[in-house]
């Protein structure tokens, strides 16, 4: 979930389905040699946390997924149970159009429907005792030392401060080599950082309209660009611009590093997947994206090929409001059973990740996304989420992988976003580097290995950022059976006559650029030291931590 203008766009889409959450500051863009920059894609700001979010247009769309009870009901009697639901609430009727991999059925409305006429449809389906369930079919959008050159100027969020997530470090002990972190998002475009390292992927999006390809569901998960639409979401919020939101997830997760050029991604040694599900107006069926989950995982999903190459991780960088939907629910929980996690991003509403989907849905790893002062950014959601990442902020973005097309494929290039979207797949990049080290973890052991090891906000993170921010190095350490948390040097001196005051280590040692200040997390406070001036103890550490002195 990106916050530059997406989350304007998210509030858009997630009246009708899954949106790829986007950033919340203005994007910039950083050209390959010899190509255009990109144009900035500005993106609405987040609500700040504990404020209520800025109300959006009401949930539509135009399909149903209703879900019979086991006992076998035949399609002359469902198609009754549709007549007299249409007749209770006033629809022009309801048509079956396919069945969904768990058995549910896809049924279209007479017209796009939302507020009181869609519950009334739905409650009325629900009233009738050959009916589990019955809930809107919804669209989501797209709720980021190796030798690149970007990395040591711009990518802030891979180095090893207390803001960062301390790569060069998890790198030497994984890059992600033999995994693949599927992608579920607009798609890809051809990029020299992501070329080598991209699968043949599939694309989900059912309606040719929406997919701007002519066609539904094919093999071909190109984004085509996911700008807005006049007659699918006329005044749309939404920049005019495509934002190519899945080229730019897919880069944090795994960009090709030591190559020389641009960037570098957490696991560059990882395959990515492309699973196209979001396509115009950064919407998507969430039975697209249900199919495109099924299908990352390897299970078989009915009219599309079999997938060669199942995920081992899968990123949902994207978000629909409300309950986690059943459907959705299915598939996380097939790819869950298939033993792949499931990293989903929190949202960038600034409320409870309880109110945003799949961050709610059971079993997946819910990211919330901090600032590069290591506190929470002021757009993303919080408190019922697992962990949280760098996502940036309006001021530092998350440089990576984009396309310099406005409206239609453009040159290579890369571009700055801020959002939930980008700390997802951070984490998804991490998961990859566990697997490698560890390929027999599951999803319960993966999932405690991030969280026993994640770290306090320096920043700060009142409303809650769930076990901390992600640190990749320490999560490696423990997997293989080492202890992440030991003390050296001055800190570790100090911490040895005042170890009963502090507590234990909840933290490895983290130096600010330049190697100064450095500090290490407690279980009761933090130990900082400087240059010149040495170590002391500190029950709290300021917001601004690069400017701690001796006196402080």
């Amino acid at each position: 979930m990106t916050t530059t203008r997406t989350t304007a766009a998210l509030a858009l889409a997630a009246a009708l389905a899954l949106v790829p959450l986007g950033s919340a500051a203005a994007t910039t863009g950083t050209a390959l040699p010899g190509a255009p920059a990109s144009q900035p894609v500005p993106e609405a700001a987040g609500t700040a946390p504990g404020a209520a979010p800025a109300p959006g247009p009401a949930r539509a769309t135009d399909r149903l997924v209703v879900k019979f009870h086991e006992e076998a009901v035949p399609e002359d009697s469902r198609d009754v149970v549709y007549a007299q639901a249409a007749s209770r609430s006033g629809d022009a009727g309801l048509v079956e159009t396919a069945a969904t991999a768990d058995g549910a059925q896809v049924v279209r409305t007479g017209a796009m429907l939302a507020g009181d006429e869609l519950e009334a449809l739905t409650t009325a389906l629900e009233q009738d005792p050959a009916v589990e369930y019955a809930e809107p079919d919804l669209l989501a959008t797209t709720a980021a030392v190796p030798n690149d050159p970007s990395y040591a100027t711009l990518q802030w969020s891979l180095w090893d401060d207390p803001a960062g997530l301390g790569m060069p470090l998890a790198w030497d002990r994984a890059t992600g080599a033999g995994q693949t972190i599927a992608i579920v998002d607009t798609g890809i475009t051809s990029h020299p950082d992501l070329d080598a390292n991209v699968l043949p992927g599939y694309d989900f999006v059912s309606t040719a309209q929406n997919g701007r390809d002519g066609d539904g569901w094919d093999a071909d998960p190109t984004d085509m660009g996911d700008h807005p639409d006049s007659v699918l979401c006329p005044n749309s919020p939404m920049p005019v611009s495509a934002t190519w939101h899945g080229t730019h997830t897919a880069g944090v997760a795994a960009a090709d590093a030591n190559n020389g050029v641009g960037i570098s991604g957490v696991a560059p040694d990882a395959k990515i997947l492309p699973v196209r599900a979001v396509g115009a107006c950064s919407q998507g069926y969430i039975t697209d994206v249900a199919a495109g989950i099924r299908w990352a995982s390897g299970a078989p999903v009915a009219g599309a090929a079999a997938n060669p190459n199942p995920a081992t991780v899968i990123n949902l960088s994207l978000g629909v409001p409300g309950e986690c939907p059943a459907v959705l629910q299915s598939a996380i929980s097939e790819a869950l059973g298939r033993g792949i996690p499931v990293v989903a991003a929190a949202g960038n509403q600034g409320v409870d990740a309880a109110q945003s989907a799949p961050a709610n849905c059971a079993g997946v790893i819910s990211v919330a996304a901090t600032d590069v002062a290591g506190a929470l950014a002021p757009y993303s959601n919080f408190g019922s989420v697992t962990l949280a990442a760098p996502g940036g902020d309006p001021y530092a973005q998350i440089l990576s992988t984009g396309n310099a097309g406005t409206q239609g494929l453009g040159a290579p290039t890369y571009t700055e976003r801020n959002g939930t979207s980008m700390a997802a797949p951070a984490v998804s990049g991490a998961v990859a580097q566990l697997r490698q080290l560890s390929p027999r973890l599951g999803v319960a052991g993966l999932r405690d290995a991030l969280t026993s090891t994640a770290r306090q906000a320096p920043g700060g993170c009142a409303p809650g950022c769930g076990a901390g921010i992600v640190d990749p190095v320490s999560a490696l350490i423990a997997v293989q059976g080492g202890k992440p948390f030991t003390t050296r040097g001055g800190i570790g001196t100090l911490h040895r006559k005042i170890g009963t005051t502090t507590g234990e280590a909840r933290s490895r040692e983290l130096c600010a650029l330049g190697g100064t200040p450095c500090f290490q997390e407690f279980a009761r406070g933090w130990i900082v030291w400087n240059a010149g001036q040495g170590a002391r103890w500190q029950p709290d550490l300021p917001n601004r931590w690069w400017e701690i002195t001796s006196t402080r």
